[in-house]
């Protein structure tokens, strides 16, 4: 029974001496991820409506106003960078 618990002590030690620390993400990183993320969503949800003009503008419009929302409420971007962003997207067309 002793020995079982100097194992488990030794172990539970050597994992706080060598557990890998986690470093958070910068601000840009995170936007960088943020703004990658969003990419991918337009263009699988997009790409139906490629050969579609009207209907990809309609559809753009909607994700863009749900992103404006959501960035708004984010603390990784300011209101500056949530405008530049969406002016990015904006532009955005699907492959």
């Amino acid at each position: 029974m002793e020995i079982v618990l100097i194992f488990v002590l030794l172990g539970l030690g050597a994992w706080v001496l060598f557990k890998p620390t986690l470093r958070p993400k910068s601000k840009k990183e995170k936007q960088e991820e943020i703004k990658a993320s969003y990419l991918l969503f337009l263009d699988q949800k997009l790409s139906p409506f490629k050969d579609d003009r009207p209907r990809l503008v309609e559809e753009k419009a909607k994700i863009l106003k749900r992103f404006a929302s959501e960035l708004r409420h984010n603390l990784f971007f300011d209101e500056t960078e949530v405008r530049e962003l969406l002016k990015e997207l904006a532009y955005f067309e699907p492959n």
